[in-house]
């Protein structure tokens, strides 16, 4: 299937890799970017500029700007061409909506790249809370954090927490019901460095710290249950998952030397193995599936979850003091 990338910068030239692999069926013979020509592709400056060649596209793969993604995607899908769009889908859920009415319609592929869904690790948490293992999940806190690089098109919260909303969607499958967030700026402006918020479901609860003002480079996800509690560290390759045997046995014990109502239970730390794939190239064969096959065997990464993620950034980013 023939497949343009539109733009080819940072996370563009991931895709660009992947696909030069061969290990799918997607020919990528055009690019379109206003600032860059890679030798190898009929090179455009512009979307508008495809006319003479949309017939031969099949798929299109969009890495820009958030705030040009509407744009870009609805000019696809007017053409008949199913898209791979970088994450988040749009700015706003009512342009979201607008675009997965008119793929859906169309019967074409409208597929967000919400990486960290495909990560081996993500997978395997999603399993640990449906095997009850770690019994009823009351509390996640994700923490994503680095020292840079600093953007001025779009705030930490879209550009960084996005994958944490996405990964809390896909794990508590519901929406919360109450949102509070804090967030600072350097420049006093709406484009926050630093956000905080947390969000209440029926049952559970979650936290997020999202920054790219921080001395260290953190992406990590804490889960605790009635049974078992479980942290993930993205960046520990060794191990990434570990499982600690800790619960509070007895709220209302009162049987012990300190009159303490909390009754702790610690057995051992479990480092389950977990494959490692890379999550881009797993992506990428599951648009192939979508397009070719009809289906996918990444089901958490449908249209309600694309929704729903920008609709919590939006109560998020309104309700930031």
């Amino acid at each position: 299937m023939n497949t343009v990338l539109v733009g080819a910068g940072y996370w563009g030239k991931n895709f660009e890799r992947i696909l030069q692999k061969k290990s799918n069926n997607l020919n990528l013979k055009y690019i379109v970017d206003a600032n860059l020509t890679i030798d190898g592709y009929e090179c455009f400056k512009d979307i508008e500029e495809l006319g003479n060649v949309l017939n031969d596209i099949q798929c299109a793969i969009v890495c820009t700007p958030t705030q040009t993604h509407y744009k870009i995607v609805d000019y696809f899908l007017n053409n008949n061409i199913n898209v791979l769009v970088e994450k988040p889908l749009a700015t706003n859920s009512k342009d979201a909506q607008e675009l997965l009415d008119k793929a859906s319609k169309k019967k074409l592929v409208l597929l967000v790249d919400h990486t960290f869904l495909y990560n081996s690790s993500v997978k395997y948490l999603k399993k640990l809370i449906e095997s009850d293992e770690l019994g009823n999940i009351v509390h996640l806190s994700f923490e994503r954090t680095n020292l840079g690089p600093i953007r001025t098109d779009v705030s930490c919260l879209w550009d960084l927490a996005t994958h944490d909303v996405s990964i809390a969607c896909a794990l508590i499958d519901d929406y919360p019901k109450i949102v509070s967030s804090g967030g600072y700026s350097i420049k006093s402006s709406k484009i926050y460095d630093i956000v905080n918020f947390s969000l209440k479901y029926e049952n559970c609860f979650v936290s997020v710290l999202a920054s790219w003002l921080h001395p260290e480079k953190s992406r990590k996800i804490k889960i605790v249950g009635t049974k078992k509690m479980v942290v993930f560290d993205d960046m520990n390759f060794n191990e990434p998952i570990k499982i600690f045997d800790k619960k509070i046995e007895d709220l209302n014990s009162k049987n012990n030397n300190f009159g303490s109502i909390f009754s702790f239970s610690i057995g051992d730390v479990l480092s389950p193995y977990v494959e490692l794939r890379e999550p881009l190239n797993e992506v990428v064969l599951d648009f192939e599936n979508r397009v070719i096959n009809n289906k996918t065997d990444y089901p958490l990464n449908n249209e309600k979850l694309a929704l729903n993620v920008i609709s919590i950034l939006e109560e998020v980013e309104n309700s930031i003091y």
